[in-house]
Protein backbone atom coordinates (compact mmCIF):
# COMPACT_ATOMS: atom_id res chain seq x y z
CA UNK A 1 0.00 0.00 0.00
CA UNK A 2 1.33 3.23 -0.74
CA UNK A 3 0.41 4.77 2.86
CA UNK A 4 2.88 2.47 4.19
CA UNK A 5 5.65 2.51 2.01
CA UNK A 6 5.29 6.77 2.41
CA UNK A 7 4.96 6.24 6.28
CA UNK A 8 8.11 3.85 6.41
CA UNK A 9 9.75 6.50 4.39
CA UNK A 10 8.83 9.01 6.55
CA UNK A 11 10.44 7.04 9.55
CA UNK A 12 14.05 6.76 8.29
CA UNK A 13 13.83 10.34 7.15
CA UNK A 14 12.81 11.41 10.85
CA UNK A 15 15.05 8.96 12.26
CA UNK A 16 18.20 10.25 10.70
CA UNK A 17 20.08 11.64 13.37
CA UNK A 18 19.83 9.19 15.62
CA UNK A 19 21.83 6.84 12.72
CA UNK A 20 25.28 8.25 14.46
CA UNK A 21 24.48 6.78 17.69
CA UNK A 22 22.93 3.47 16.45
CA UNK A 23 26.04 2.82 14.45
CA UNK A 24 28.40 3.32 17.50
CA UNK A 25 26.18 1.29 19.67
CA UNK A 26 26.19 -1.48 17.23
CA UNK A 27 30.29 -0.77 16.97
CA UNK A 28 31.18 -1.55 20.35
CA UNK A 29 29.40 -4.61 20.55
CA UNK A 30 30.63 -6.18 17.79
CA UNK A 31 33.87 -5.51 18.96
CA UNK A 32 33.07 -6.66 22.17
CA UNK A 33 32.44 -9.96 20.60
CA UNK A 34 35.17 -9.97 18.63
CA UNK A 35 37.58 -9.24 21.42
CA UNK A 36 36.08 -11.73 23.77
CA UNK A 37 34.93 -9.18 26.40
CA UNK A 38 31.26 -10.53 25.28
CA UNK A 39 31.26 -14.49 25.85
CA UNK A 40 30.14 -16.56 22.51
CA UNK A 41 29.41 -20.23 22.79
CA UNK A 42 30.50 -22.28 20.30
CA UNK A 43 28.93 -26.07 20.58
CA UNK A 44 30.58 -29.57 19.49
CA UNK A 45 27.71 -30.38 17.21
CA UNK A 46 26.79 -28.13 14.15
CA UNK A 47 25.24 -25.62 14.13
CA UNK A 48 24.34 -23.16 11.10
CA UNK A 49 22.66 -19.93 11.27
CA UNK A 50 20.88 -18.20 8.83
CA UNK A 51 19.63 -14.91 8.88
CA UNK A 52 20.35 -11.02 6.78
CA UNK A 53 21.61 -7.77 8.05
CA UNK A 54 18.98 -6.01 7.16
CA UNK A 55 15.53 -5.64 8.69
CA UNK A 56 12.48 -7.36 7.16
CA UNK A 57 12.25 -10.28 4.78
CA UNK A 58 15.23 -11.92 2.74
CA UNK A 59 13.52 -15.12 2.42
CA UNK A 60 14.88 -16.70 5.45
CA UNK A 61 12.01 -18.82 5.59
CA UNK A 62 12.29 -20.62 2.81
CA UNK A 63 16.31 -20.71 3.29
CA UNK A 64 15.54 -22.74 6.49
CA UNK A 65 13.15 -25.15 4.86
CA UNK A 66 15.66 -25.49 2.09
CA UNK A 67 18.10 -26.88 4.19
CA UNK A 68 15.87 -28.93 6.90
CA UNK A 69 14.79 -30.75 3.36
CA UNK A 70 18.13 -31.48 2.48
CA UNK A 71 19.53 -32.45 5.98
CA UNK A 72 16.57 -34.80 7.20
CA UNK A 73 17.08 -37.20 5.26
CA UNK A 74 20.51 -38.34 7.24
CA UNK A 75 20.08 -36.71 10.51
CA UNK A 76 17.60 -35.21 13.10
CA UNK A 77 17.73 -31.68 12.33
CA UNK A 78 16.12 -29.12 15.31
CA UNK A 79 15.65 -25.16 14.41
CA UNK A 80 15.86 -22.73 16.79
CA UNK A 81 13.86 -19.97 16.39
CA UNK A 82 12.70 -16.64 18.41
CA UNK A 83 8.88 -16.93 17.44
CA UNK A 84 8.65 -13.26 16.57
CA UNK A 85 5.15 -12.12 17.88
CA UNK A 86 4.30 -15.35 20.02
CA UNK A 87 2.16 -14.60 23.05
CA UNK A 88 4.34 -16.70 25.33
CA UNK A 89 7.16 -15.30 27.05
CA UNK A 90 9.11 -18.24 28.17
CA UNK A 91 11.22 -20.91 25.94
CA UNK A 92 9.71 -24.55 25.74
CA UNK A 93 10.03 -26.85 22.73
CA UNK A 94 7.20 -26.68 20.19
CA UNK A 95 4.79 -29.88 19.70
CA UNK A 96 2.14 -30.98 17.70
CA UNK A 97 -1.51 -28.87 18.57
CA UNK A 98 0.26 -25.60 19.08
CA UNK A 99 -0.85 -22.54 16.85
CA UNK A 100 1.12 -19.29 15.89
CA UNK A 101 -0.42 -17.44 18.81
CA UNK A 102 1.93 -19.56 20.73
CA UNK A 103 5.01 -20.41 18.81
CA UNK A 104 5.05 -17.58 15.86
CA UNK A 105 3.99 -18.02 12.52
CA UNK A 106 7.07 -18.57 11.51
CA UNK A 107 8.07 -21.28 13.17
CA UNK A 108 3.82 -22.39 12.70
CA UNK A 109 5.15 -23.08 8.94
CA UNK A 110 7.77 -25.63 10.47
CA UNK A 111 6.40 -27.83 12.43
CA UNK A 112 2.93 -28.08 10.19
CA UNK A 113 5.40 -28.98 7.24
CA UNK A 114 8.32 -31.28 9.52
CA UNK A 115 6.64 -32.15 12.89
CA UNK A 116 6.04 -35.10 11.41
CA UNK A 117 7.49 -37.64 8.82
CA UNK A 118 10.84 -36.87 8.52
CA UNK A 119 13.34 -40.23 8.51
CA UNK A 120 15.30 -39.33 11.62
CA UNK A 121 13.12 -36.85 13.41
CA UNK A 122 12.56 -32.85 13.73
CA UNK A 123 12.59 -30.77 16.65
CA UNK A 124 11.42 -26.82 16.96
CA UNK A 125 12.52 -24.95 20.01
CA UNK A 126 11.08 -21.57 20.82
CA UNK A 127 13.58 -19.27 22.63
CA UNK A 128 14.57 -15.59 22.95
CA UNK A 129 18.03 -16.42 24.01
CA UNK A 130 19.65 -18.52 20.93
CA UNK A 131 22.18 -20.23 22.88
CA UNK A 132 20.22 -21.39 25.87
CA UNK A 133 17.68 -22.41 23.09
CA UNK A 134 20.33 -25.07 21.84
CA UNK A 135 21.07 -25.79 24.87
CA UNK A 136 17.98 -26.86 26.09
CA UNK A 137 16.77 -28.42 22.88
CA UNK A 138 19.64 -30.78 22.70
CA UNK A 139 19.43 -31.88 26.53
CA UNK A 140 15.58 -32.39 25.65
CA UNK A 141 16.20 -33.94 22.50
CA UNK A 142 19.62 -35.90 22.71
CA UNK A 143 19.01 -37.12 19.47
CA UNK A 144 19.53 -34.20 18.22
CA UNK A 145 21.96 -34.14 15.35
CA UNK A 146 22.22 -30.30 14.22
CA UNK A 147 20.81 -26.96 15.09
CA UNK A 148 19.48 -24.44 12.10
CA UNK A 149 19.46 -20.97 13.96
CA UNK A 150 16.27 -19.32 12.36
CA UNK A 151 17.63 -15.15 11.60
CA UNK A 152 20.14 -15.17 14.24
CA UNK A 153 23.17 -13.59 12.02
CA UNK A 154 22.78 -10.75 14.86
CA UNK A 155 23.12 -13.27 17.92
CA UNK A 156 26.06 -13.32 18.44
CA UNK A 157 26.03 -15.09 21.84
CA UNK A 158 26.56 -18.11 19.69
CA UNK A 159 29.78 -19.19 17.45
CA UNK A 160 27.79 -20.86 14.89
CA UNK A 161 29.82 -23.48 12.98
CA UNK A 162 28.65 -22.32 9.79
CA UNK A 163 26.96 -18.64 8.95
CA UNK A 164 24.99 -17.96 5.60
CA UNK A 165 24.07 -14.45 5.07
CA UNK A 166 20.97 -13.99 3.12
CA UNK A 167 20.29 -10.47 0.94
CA UNK A 168 17.91 -9.36 -1.58
CA UNK A 169 18.96 -8.86 -5.27
CA UNK A 170 16.83 -5.65 -5.72
CA UNK A 171 17.58 -4.84 -2.01
CA UNK A 172 21.46 -5.75 -1.27
CA UNK A 173 22.87 -5.16 2.25
CA UNK A 174 25.81 -3.09 0.11
CA UNK A 175 23.24 -0.51 -0.88
CA UNK A 176 21.80 0.18 2.48
CA UNK A 177 21.97 2.03 5.92
CA UNK A 178 22.26 1.84 9.04
CA UNK A 179 18.89 2.00 10.81
CA UNK A 180 17.29 4.19 11.03
CA UNK A 181 17.71 5.85 8.12
CA UNK A 182 18.20 2.98 6.30
CA UNK A 183 16.83 -0.83 6.95
CA UNK A 184 20.58 -2.10 8.45
CA UNK A 185 20.77 -3.82 12.19
CA UNK A 186 24.65 -4.04 11.47
CA UNK A 187 27.17 -1.99 9.48
CA UNK A 188 27.95 -3.62 6.06
CA UNK A 189 31.40 -5.12 7.36
CA UNK A 190 29.90 -7.26 9.27
CA UNK A 191 29.09 -9.45 6.19
CA UNK A 192 32.89 -10.96 6.50
CA UNK A 193 31.88 -13.27 9.21
CA UNK A 194 29.46 -15.21 6.85
CA UNK A 195 30.81 -18.29 4.91
CA UNK A 196 27.99 -18.27 2.24
CA UNK A 197 26.07 -14.96 0.79
CA UNK A 198 22.81 -16.34 -0.85
CA UNK A 199 21.24 -14.01 -3.06
CA UNK A 200 17.45 -14.18 -2.76
CA UNK A 201 14.67 -13.49 -5.20
CA UNK A 202 16.61 -12.75 -8.01
CA UNK A 203 14.29 -12.55 -11.57
CA UNK A 204 13.74 -16.24 -12.82
CA UNK A 205 15.86 -14.84 -16.08
CA UNK A 206 18.86 -13.66 -14.31
CA UNK A 207 21.92 -13.53 -16.77
CA UNK A 208 25.50 -13.96 -17.00
CA UNK A 209 26.43 -10.23 -17.33
CA UNK A 210 23.73 -9.37 -14.76
CA UNK A 211 25.63 -11.96 -11.99
CA UNK A 212 28.95 -10.23 -12.52
CA UNK A 213 27.70 -6.78 -11.73
CA UNK A 214 26.69 -7.87 -8.46
CA UNK A 215 29.60 -9.78 -7.65
CA UNK A 216 31.47 -6.65 -8.66
CA UNK A 217 29.67 -4.69 -6.24
CA UNK A 218 29.05 -7.33 -3.42
CA UNK A 219 32.91 -7.78 -3.25
CA UNK A 220 32.98 -11.29 -1.35
CA UNK A 221 36.18 -12.04 0.49
CA UNK A 222 38.25 -15.33 0.19
CA UNK A 223 36.94 -17.18 2.35
CA UNK A 224 33.17 -16.37 0.71
CA UNK A 225 30.94 -18.66 -1.84
CA UNK A 226 28.14 -16.35 -3.02
CA UNK A 227 24.94 -18.10 -4.46
CA UNK A 228 22.17 -16.83 -6.63
CA UNK A 229 18.83 -18.36 -6.13
CA UNK A 230 15.04 -17.48 -6.56
CA UNK A 231 11.42 -18.23 -5.16
CA UNK A 232 10.23 -21.03 -6.82
CA UNK A 233 6.40 -21.03 -6.95
CA UNK A 234 4.19 -24.46 -6.76
CA UNK A 235 1.55 -24.83 -9.77
CA UNK A 236 -1.56 -22.91 -9.28
CA UNK A 237 -4.67 -24.81 -9.62
CA UNK A 238 -7.69 -22.02 -9.07
CA UNK A 239 -9.85 -20.11 -10.80
CA UNK A 240 -7.64 -16.84 -12.42
CA UNK A 241 -9.58 -14.43 -10.27
CA UNK A 242 -7.91 -13.42 -7.28
CA UNK A 243 -8.61 -11.81 -4.06
CA UNK A 244 -4.83 -11.24 -2.51
CA UNK A 245 -3.98 -11.11 1.55
CA UNK A 246 -0.98 -10.24 2.97
CA UNK A 247 0.68 -9.98 5.77
CA UNK A 248 4.23 -10.44 5.39
CA UNK A 249 7.75 -7.65 4.28
CA UNK A 250 7.42 -7.51 0.52
CA UNK A 251 4.16 -8.84 -0.96
CA UNK A 252 5.57 -6.91 -4.37
CA UNK A 253 7.27 -10.80 -5.93
CA UNK A 254 4.21 -12.64 -5.30
CA UNK A 255 2.03 -10.18 -6.87
CA UNK A 256 4.12 -10.13 -9.86
CA UNK A 257 4.33 -13.94 -10.35
CA UNK A 258 0.77 -14.20 -10.55
CA UNK A 259 0.25 -11.19 -12.96
CA UNK A 260 2.87 -12.72 -14.98
CA UNK A 261 0.78 -16.37 -14.79
CA UNK A 262 -1.97 -14.73 -16.13
CA UNK A 263 -3.73 -14.39 -12.71
CA UNK A 264 -6.00 -11.13 -12.33
CA UNK A 265 -5.59 -9.73 -8.84
CA UNK A 266 -8.60 -7.94 -8.38
CA UNK A 267 -7.99 -6.76 -4.51
CA UNK A 268 -4.75 -7.35 -2.80
CA UNK A 269 -5.16 -6.74 0.87
CA UNK A 270 -1.52 -5.84 1.94
CA UNK A 271 -0.91 -5.66 5.76
CA UNK A 272 2.28 -5.18 7.89
CA UNK A 273 4.42 -7.93 8.45
CA UNK A 274 3.46 -10.62 11.40
CA UNK A 275 -0.25 -8.62 11.16
CA UNK A 276 -2.41 -10.38 13.82
CA UNK A 277 -5.48 -10.88 11.94
CA UNK A 278 -8.60 -9.43 13.88
CA UNK A 279 -12.02 -10.45 12.83
CA UNK A 280 -12.92 -6.99 10.90
CA UNK A 281 -9.99 -7.27 8.62
CA UNK A 282 -11.23 -10.33 7.63
CA UNK A 283 -14.88 -9.00 7.22
CA UNK A 284 -13.25 -6.75 4.83
CA UNK A 285 -11.88 -9.73 2.83
CA UNK A 286 -14.80 -11.58 2.87
CA UNK A 287 -16.50 -8.65 1.46
CA UNK A 288 -14.34 -8.45 -1.41
CA UNK A 289 -14.88 -12.01 -2.15
CA UNK A 290 -18.34 -11.18 -2.41
CA UNK A 291 -18.29 -8.56 -4.18
CA UNK A 292 -16.27 -10.02 -6.73
CA UNK A 293 -18.15 -13.19 -7.29
CA UNK A 294 -21.45 -11.10 -8.24
CA UNK A 295 -18.94 -9.98 -11.08
CA UNK A 296 -17.07 -13.05 -11.84
CA UNK A 297 -18.17 -16.75 -12.19
CA UNK A 298 -15.72 -17.70 -9.69
CA UNK A 299 -13.17 -15.70 -7.50
CA UNK A 300 -9.94 -17.45 -5.65
CA UNK A 301 -9.37 -16.04 -1.97
CA UNK A 302 -5.47 -16.29 -1.97
CA UNK A 303 -2.45 -15.78 0.89
CA UNK A 304 0.58 -16.73 1.79
CA UNK A 305 2.04 -19.88 3.43
CA UNK A 306 3.08 -17.42 6.61
CA UNK A 307 -1.03 -16.28 6.74
CA UNK A 308 -2.09 -19.29 6.25
CA UNK A 309 0.00 -20.54 9.51
CA UNK A 310 -1.17 -17.38 11.46
CA UNK A 311 -4.42 -18.12 10.71
CA UNK A 312 -4.73 -21.59 12.23
CA UNK A 313 -7.29 -21.80 14.95
CA UNK A 314 -7.92 -18.11 14.57
CA UNK A 315 -11.44 -17.24 15.74
CA UNK A 316 -11.48 -14.95 13.30
CA UNK A 317 -11.38 -17.30 10.47
CA UNK A 318 -14.93 -17.37 11.22
CA UNK A 319 -15.50 -14.10 9.57
CA UNK A 320 -14.45 -15.25 6.23
CA UNK A 321 -18.29 -16.44 6.13
CA UNK A 322 -16.43 -19.88 4.57
CA UNK A 323 -14.95 -18.97 2.07
CA UNK A 324 -11.75 -21.17 1.16
CA UNK A 325 -8.18 -19.54 2.20
CA UNK A 326 -5.93 -20.97 -0.83
CA UNK A 327 -2.23 -20.80 -0.93
CA UNK A 328 0.69 -21.08 -3.23
CA UNK A 329 3.48 -23.01 -1.73
CA UNK A 330 6.79 -21.55 -2.18
CA UNK A 331 10.93 -22.69 -2.27
CA UNK A 332 14.05 -21.30 -2.55
CA UNK A 333 15.89 -22.66 -5.63
CA UNK A 334 19.04 -21.99 -7.01
CA UNK A 335 20.47 -20.42 -10.72
CA UNK A 336 23.11 -20.99 -12.02
CA UNK A 337 22.88 -25.00 -11.54
CA UNK A 338 24.28 -24.04 -8.55
CA UNK A 339 22.30 -26.32 -6.08
CA UNK A 340 24.53 -29.44 -6.17
CA UNK A 341 27.47 -27.17 -5.10
CA UNK A 342 25.47 -25.20 -2.15
CA UNK A 343 24.40 -28.73 -1.47
CA UNK A 344 27.53 -30.66 -0.90
CA UNK A 345 29.17 -27.64 0.79
CA UNK A 346 26.41 -27.91 3.73
CA UNK A 347 26.88 -31.96 4.19
CA UNK A 348 30.63 -31.10 3.83
CA UNK A 349 30.54 -28.85 6.87
CA UNK A 350 28.09 -31.53 8.61
CA UNK A 351 30.36 -34.12 8.03
CA UNK A 352 33.54 -32.74 9.08
CA UNK A 353 32.44 -32.91 12.60
CA UNK A 354 34.44 -35.35 14.54
CA UNK A 355 30.61 -37.00 15.63
CA UNK A 356 29.81 -38.17 12.02
CA UNK A 357 33.41 -39.06 11.29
Amino acid sequence: MPFIENHARLLHFLGAPFTPFYALGTSVRNKMYDSGRLPSTRFPFPVICVGNLCAGGSGKTPATEYLVRLLSPFFHVGVVSRGYGRATGHDFLAEEGMDASQIGDEPMQYLSKFGQGLPHGFSLYLAAGRAQGIARLKRLRPECDLVVLDDAFQHRAVRAGLDILLTEYDKPYFNDHLLPWGNLREGRRQAARARIIVVTKCPEDLGEPERRRFLAACRPLPHQQVYFSRIEYEKADFSKDIVLFTGIARPESLERHLRAQGFHVLRHFRFGDHHAYTRKDLQSVAEACRQASERKKEVTLLTTEKDRARLFRNPAMQALDGWPVNVLPIRMKFLFDEGGKFDRQILQFVESYEKFK
